[in-house]
C-alpha cells in the first residue's frame, strides 16, 4: 500500500466479522464495500484518486499532540453547544445522501437517525420526508439543502414544516468535478443491479433522476442529484438575504467555507455559522484539503459566528486535531457511512463510540477536561512526513 494511502483504506485482508471487533474506523471499510454494488461503493469513494481526498486525509499529519504528563485527569467532558443547544457528542453526521445505497433494505437515514439519538450527537439530513427521521432521532434534525435548491422557497418551506431549528445550504458542490462513478451507476441500469445484487438501485437510474443524467456529459449529474438544471444560475452572495428571508426562525449555516475571503463576506451578510468542508473530495479538484483552510476562516470569523467542520476525518486524533485549531464542531461523513454499510445502525453507533474514545484518549494526553481547553498551544506541526 502506497505510504499516502495508509490512512484512507486498511488492508484488503483485514475483514472483520462483527462490529465488537471493530477497533478504528477503517474497521468498517472492508466490510461495507464487500456489502453493497461496488458503483455504489464508488459513489461514497468518488474522486477516490483524487488530490482533495488525499489532501483531507493527508493534511492532519501535518500536526501531532503536545502530550503533558501528570495531568491528574479523572473526568472528560466531550459536549457541545451549538445555537443553544447542547449535544453530549461534539461529532456530528455531516449531511450526506443515499443511506439506501449503502443499507439496501433498511431506511439509511432512519438508522442514522437511532445512532444519533443514542450517542447524542447532531444530525444533518436533506432530501426526502423528514418527520420519520425526527421521530427517530427524538428530536428536529438540521435540514440540508444544495447549490440553487436553497433558493426554492417551497423546499425551504418543507424543513420549516419539518421543525428543523437550522438550515445548512450546501455551497461546495457548485461549479463540480468529474464525477464518473455517477454516470456509470446509471449506465449500468437498474437489471443490472437487480439481477447481480438482488435489491433494486433507485439511485441515478429511477425516480427524479431517471433521464436527467446525461452520460456524455458528467456535469449534467451535478443538476440531476442536486435536483435542479445544470443551466440554472449559481447563486451568489446577493442571494443571500434571500434565503435569510426564507428561513425565518432557522438558523443558516453556510457549507462549503475554506477561505478567509469568504469567511468575511459571510459574516458580513448575515449568516449565522459556516462550515469548512470539501464536500469530503467528492467533487472538489482544488487539491485543497478542508483541515488546511481550517486556520484562516477560524481567524477571519474571530468567534463572531460558529465555525464546524467536515473532511477528511478518519479517527478521534483527527477530531481533536480540529477543535485544536478552532471548530466549534466536527463532522464525519464517510466514517458513518462505512459503519452504516458495514453494520447498520449498529456500525455507525460503533463508529461515533470509536471516534469518540480516541477523542478522549487524546484529550487526556494533552490535559484537556474539555472541548472548549482544546487549545491551538495543544499541537505542534511536524517537520517530517515519514517515508517515501
Amino acid at each position: 500500500m502506497a505510504p499516502r494511502e495508509r490512512r484512507l483504506a486498511p488492508s484488503d485482508e483485514v475483514v472483520i466479522t462483527s462490529v465488537k471487533e471493530a477497533l478504528t474506523i477503517l474497521d468498517f471499510y472492508n466490510v461495507a464495500r464487500a456489502k453493497y454494488p461496488p458503483l455504489h461503493h464508488f459513489w461514497y469513494t468518488n474522486n477516490y484518486y483524487n488530490e482533495t481526498v488525499y489532501g483531507n486525509v493527508e493534511g492532519f499529519t501535518k500536526y501531532s499532540l503536545r502530550r503533558r504528563m501528570l495531568t491528574g485527569i479523572d473526568k472528560i467532558d466531550l459536549s457541545v453547544n451549538l445555537f443553544g443547544v447542547t449535544y453530549p457528542s461534539p461529532i456530528y453526521l455531516a449531511p450526506g445522501g443515499g443511506g439506501t445505497l449503502i443499507y439496501p433494505g433498511v431506511d439509511g437515514n432512519i438508522a442514522l437517525a437511532k445512532a444519533a439519538k443514542t450517542r447524542g450527537s447532531l444530525l444533518i439530513r436533506g432530501g426526502g420526508n423528514l418527520q420519520p427521521v425526527n421521530a427517530a432521532r427524538g428530536e428536529p434534525v438540521w435540514g440540508n439543502l444544495q447549490g440553487p435548491v436553497a433558493l426554492d422557497p417551497k423546499a425551504i418551506q418543507r424543513f420549516a414544516d419539518a421543525g428543523c431549528p437550522v438550515l445548512t445550504w450546501t455551497i461546495d458542490n457548485m461549479g463540480g468535478g468529474n464525477m464518473p462513478g455517477s454516470v456509470w451507476m446509471q449506465q449500468m441500469g437498474v437489471k443490472d443491479f437487480d439481477r447481480e445484487h438482488h435489491f433494486p438501485c433507485n439511485g441515478c437510474h429511477t425516480g427524479v433522476l431517471r433521464g436527467r443524467v446525461k452520460l456524455d456529459d458528467p456535469m449534467s449529474v451535478i443538476g440531476a442529484v442536486g435536483s435542479v438544471k445544470i443551466d440554472a444560475p449559481f447563486p451568489n452572495w446577493d442571494d443571500i438575504k434571500r434565503v435569510r428571508d426564507m428561513t425565518k426562525n432557522m438558523k443558516l449555516v453556510l457549507k462549503g467555507i475554506v477561505t478567509r475571503e469568504d469567511a468575511a463576506l459571510a459574516v458580513k451578510n448575515g449568516v449565522d455559522g459556516v462550515m469548512v468542508s470539501t464536500h469530503g473530495g467528492h467533487e472538489d479538484n482544488s487539491g485543497r484539503g478542508a483541515i488546511e483552510a481550517l486556520p484562516e476562516v477560524v481567524q477571519e470569523v474571530g468567534g463572531a459566528i460558529p465555525v464546524l467542520f467536515d473532511s477528511g476525518v478518519r479517527s478521534g486524533v483527527d477530531v481533536f486535531k480540529a477543535f485544536a485549531l478552532g471548530a466549534t464542531a466536527v463532522g464525519v461523513g464517510r466514517a458513518h457511512h462505512w459503519g452504516l454499510g458495514a453494520f447498520g445502525q449498529e456500525g455507525v453507533e460503533s463508529a461515533i463510540r470509536i471516534l469518540e474514545r480516541e477523542l478522549q484518549a487524546a484529550m487526556a494526553q494533552t490535559n484537556c477536561t474539555s472541548i472548549k481547553k482544546i487549545r491551538r498551544d495543544t499541537l505542534a506541526v511536524r517537520d517530517w512526513t515519514g517515508p517515501a
